[in-house]
C-alpha cells in the first residue's frame, strides 16, 4: 500500500487515514536505506526557523530515497527536514 492509496481510501470513506494505516507504509519505501538512519544529531532534523539546516540537507543530498522521503512528509503532514527540504505539517517551507 502506498501513501496515496491510503489517502485515496480515506477520502472514499470521508475520514483521514489513521496512524496505524500510515505506519506500515514506511516499510514499503526502503527506509532502511535512508542516509539519516541512526544519525544521533536529532536537533539538526528539526531546526528553528532562524537556524540553517545545512547539516541535514547535506546528508539528504546523497540519500537514495530522498524523493520518496519528501513525498512521504508532504502526504502525511510531517514536520522537520525530509528529503533535503524543511516541512511544517506537510507543507514545504524551505528548500
Amino acid at each position: 500500500m502506498t501513501v496515496r492509496t491510503a489517502l485515496s481510501r480515506a477520502a472514499d470513506n470521508a475520514t483521514e487515514p489513521t496512524l496505524a494505516e500510515l505506519l506500515p507504509l514506511s516499510d514499503t519505501r526502503d527506509w532502511h536505506r535512508a542516509a539519516c538512519r541512526g544519525d544521533s544529531n536529532h536537533d539538526a532534523w528539526f531546526p528553528y526557523p532562524s537556524e540553517d539546516f545545512e547539516y541535514a540537507r547535506g546528508i539528504c543530498a546523497g540519500c537514495p530515497i530522498r524523493r520518496a522521503c519528501g513525498e512521504f512528509a508532504a502526504d502525511t503532514g510531517q514536520s522537520g527536514v525530509w528529503g533535503g527540504h524543511e516541512f511544517d505539517r506537510g507543507r514545504m517551507i524551505r528548500e
